[in-house]
C-alpha cells in the first residue's frame, strides 16, 4: 500500500509540474512580443513556486520509491539503468530550474522576449528547450516499463540527447527569427 501511495504522489507531482510548464510555455509564446505586465510576472512567479514545490515532491517521493524498491528487491533494483538515466535527467532539470530562476525569468522583466539581445534570447530559448524536453522525457521514462533492465543508461541518455538537440535547434531558430523586425508578433487574422 505504501508503494502505491508513493507512486500516486510521484505521479501527481509530475502531472502538476509538467502541466504547469507546458501551460507557461504556451503563455510565454503568446506574450513574446510585448513586455510582461504585473499580472504576467505574477503568473511566472506563481509558476516558479508551483514547479519548485512539485520538483521537491518528485525528489522526495522518488527517493522514497528507490528506497522502497531496494528494500523489496535488493541491489537488483538499483541495477536498473533506466532509473539512473532518469536521475541524471532530473538532476539536469533541477539545475535548469535554478538557471531559469536566476537568469531566465529576470531577463523577461527587462522587456519583451523579441526585444532582448540575441545572446540573451538564445539562452532563454535553450533553457526552455531543456525544460520542456526534460520534463516530457522524464515523464516518458516513468511509464516506459519495457525499458526497465533492458536499455543501458547511455542508450537512454543518447535518446534524450538526440531529442534535446532537436529541441535546441528549433529553439535557436525561434530565437533568431523572433528578433527580426516585424517577426515574433502574433499574427492577427482579419475577419473575412
Amino acid at each position: 500500500m505504501l508503494k502505491t501511495l508513493l507512486v500516486y504522489a510521484h505521479l501527481l507531482a509530475s502531472c502538476l509540474a509538467l502541466g504547469r510548464v507546458l501551460v507557461a510555455d504556451h503563455k510565454l509564446w503568446q506574450w513574446r512580443a510585448s513586455p510582461l505586465n504585473a499580472l504576467q510576472l505574477d503568473y511566472l512567479a506563481e509558476t516558479q513556486r508551483i514547479v519548485s514545490l512539485a520538483l521537491l515532491a518528485l525528489w522526495i517521493s522518488g527517493l522514497l520509491l528507490v528506497l522502497q524498491g531496494y528494500l523489496d528487491e535488493g541491489q537488483g533494483y538499483l541495477l536498473n539503468q533506466k532509473l539512473w538515466a532518469k536521475v541524471v535527467i532530473v538532476v539536469l532539470l533541477s539545475f535548469n530550474g535554478v538557471l531559469l530562476h536566476r537568469i531566465g525569468f529576470p531577463a523577461l522583466q527587462c522587456g519583451s522576449f523579441c526585444s532582448l539581445p540575441f545572446p540573451l534570447r538564445s539562452r532563454l530559448a535553450l533553457l526552455g528547450a531543456l525544460s520542456t524536453t526534460g520534463w516530457l522525457f522524464a515523464a516518458f521514462l516513468g511509464v516506459a516499463r519495457l525499458w526497465n533492465h533492458v536499455l543501458p543508461c547511455q542508450h537512454v541518455l543518447a535518446v534524450f540527447t538526440a531529442l534535446l538537440l532537436m529541441a535546441c535547434g528549433a529553439a535557436l531558430v525561434f530565437a533568431c527569427v523572433a528578433g527580426m523586425p516585424g517577426r515574433g508578433r502574433a499574427r492577427r487574422v482579419r475577419p473575412g
